[in-house]
């Protein structure tokens, strides 16, 4: 069974171009759709405050999440506004600010209090550093400056919502919903050799050299799981470590439950090759069945926001569905073991079933 497993792994390494264009296809996706749709809202800043001054107060804008604050010149800041590429301006002055706003801009409210808050703040550490001596104020801004920089105590904020709450981040609904839709091909490129071994007789060549079918059906089967789970856990190293992706505390978890996912999708790509009697048919027949199944599972909306019961009700059949109910429950929803059993074991059921089935139906097709 390892010599098997090994000779197919140097065949991926010689042939590795399906296995690579796939988690590329898997990272763009989920960066544009996830990350691309929360791009930083611009803002045009212009000041009459000094340079010195200027940059502070640049700085701390800049922490504002989400928000991209460019400081430009006067009459290029308001003309801006003026012909729609800025929705909105801020004025830094002495003794305050201002906001030009397009007729469209809707978040005014919650922008003037990131200011305010901002102003705040500085007016108080230029307030203390002014009442010093001029001897002693480069170290009270330095001793200001580390007090921010490492807070006495810190204030941490949390929301509650019921348990029919719908919780959404489309960041880590595009990361995980293309990844488990786009894993089903490199899965089913593990397979696929399955159907041109028996056709081409090498599976009898290697049970006349003393190799059982069992060693040779559970190679191929770890063989499959393993590139998808390599191909997932790369993608979701990269979208956590290098894009920083929240994965809310639960991102070693993924990387487990992906597992029983990956043996639900090998099972049924297994049952697809049993009833496929060429490698052509099982070609087709993936490539029919994967979107229907990532669209029905929620891959690419949540199903939160399907109002068709006939959707609601086939979406029961997609491994995809309880897949994400596996990703989500430990990342975003932080749900206890006990409270994802359910899709685990329905995952694990349909992975016995659609198992046992492809193997009976491929044996007999080979008596």
């Amino acid at each position: 069974m390892i010599g098997i497993m090994k000779t197919k792994f140097l065949l991926l390494a010689r042939q590795p171009a399906s296995f690579i264009i796939i988690t590329i296809i898997i990272c763009v996706f989920a960066y544009f759709l996830g990350l691309g749709s929360q791009a930083s809202f611009k803002v045009a800043v212009y000041s009459d405050l000094s340079k010195q001054q200027t940059k502070d107060y640049m700085n701390e804008l800049q922490k504002i999440p989400e928000t991209e604050f460019v400081l430009l010149q006067e009459e290029e800041a308001i003309k801006q506004v003026e012909i729609g590429q800025y929705e909105v301006a801020v004025h830094l002055m002495e003794d305050g600010f201002e906001q030009i706003i397009s007729p469209d801009f809707m978040d005014t409210a919650l922008l003037n209090n990131e200011l305010t808050t901002i102003y705040s703040k500085l007016s108080q550490k230029e307030a203390i550093i002014t009442a010093l001596p001029l001897e002693e104020q480069n170290r009270a801004n330095q001793i200001i400056n580390e007090a921010y920089a490492h807070p006495s105590f810190h204030i941490a904020y949390s929301s509650f919502t019921n348990n029919e709450g719908f919780i959404w981040d489309s960041k880590l609904h595009s990361l995980f919903g293309f990844s488990l839709f786009m894993v089903i091909y490199t899965v089913a490129n593990g397979v696929y050799p399955i159907i041109t071994e028996r056709k081409n007789h090498i599976w009898d060549r290697l049970t006349v050299s003393a190799v059982g079918k069992t060693e040779i059906y559970m190679a191929n089967i770890l063989y499959s799981i393993l590139i998808g789970y390599l191909q997932i856990v790369l993608v979701l190293c990269i979208f956590h470590f290098l894009v920083g992706v929240d994965f809310y505390g639960g991102f070693y978890k993924t990387l487990l439950l992906i597992i029983p996912y990956l043996l639900c999708i090998v099972a049924l790509a297994i049952f697809i090759a049993s009833v496929a009697s060429t490698p052509g048919k099982f070609n087709a027949i993936i490539t029919i069945m994967a979107v229907p199944l990532a669209m029905l599972g929620g891959a690419y909306w949540p199903l939160e926001i399907v109002t068709s019961e006939v959707i609601l009700a086939l979406s029961y059949i997609s491994p995809i569905t309880y897949g994400l109910e596996l990703l989500y429950g430990v990342t975003l929803d932080n749900r206890p073991f006990m409270e994802i059993i359910q899709p685990l074991s329905v995952l694990l059921f349909m992975s016995v079933v659609l198992m046992g089935i492809g193997i009976n139906v491929m044996e007999k097709r080979g008596q």
